[in-house]
């Protein structure tokens, strides 16, 4: 299992390489439903609902905050983040500590669910990083071993 998820979406073209579009242009697309689900569990306690016409997508915003376990230094500001800089963290760590120290690995399923208030007018690509939670170790006699087998 991942240990933190980013989602955001781009226009596929831009994907692709079309030079007139801006592949780092991470439009809402006026998403209303997301979900991420950990072996059919919500993670958070409850999916996030949005509605970006009425500014309702402050859990949103706050996601990029606690997907990164940090109250400051992202610089995107909320008026900022509905246009263009639309990027969803989850933090799923067990204790939520943002992997600061190493938490017992869980092998699980993983569900994203998002849905959208109008159908979209164009094919959009959903980008998906996660961060998992490794170790690299080299032997004294320069074996390497590492545990991401599975």
């Amino acid at each position: 299992m991942p240990k933190r998820l980013i989602i955001t979406f781009v226009k596929n073209a831009a994907i692709n390489g079309q030079y007139s579009l801006n592949p780092f242009n991470f439009k809402h697309h006026k998403l209303n439903f997301l979900g991420i689900y950990l072996d059919g569990q919500p993670v958070p306690c409850k999916p996030m609902e949005l509605n970006y016409e009425s500014d309702n997508y402050i859990r949103a915003y706050h996601s990029l905050f606690s997907g990164f376990n940090r109250d400051k230094g992202i610089y995107i500001s909320w008026e900022e983040f509905s246009k263009g800089y639309a990027i969803y963290s989850f933090d799923l760590t067990p204790d939520l500590c943002d992997g600061s120290h190493f938490n017992l690995l869980h092998q699980g399923n993983l569900r994203v669910e998002a849905k959208f208030a109008r159908a979209l007018e164009e094919t959009v690509s959903v980008l998906v990083y996660a961060e998992f939670q490794n170790i690299i170790e080299i032997t004294k006699s320069r074996h390497v071993l590492c545990d991401f087998a599975n």
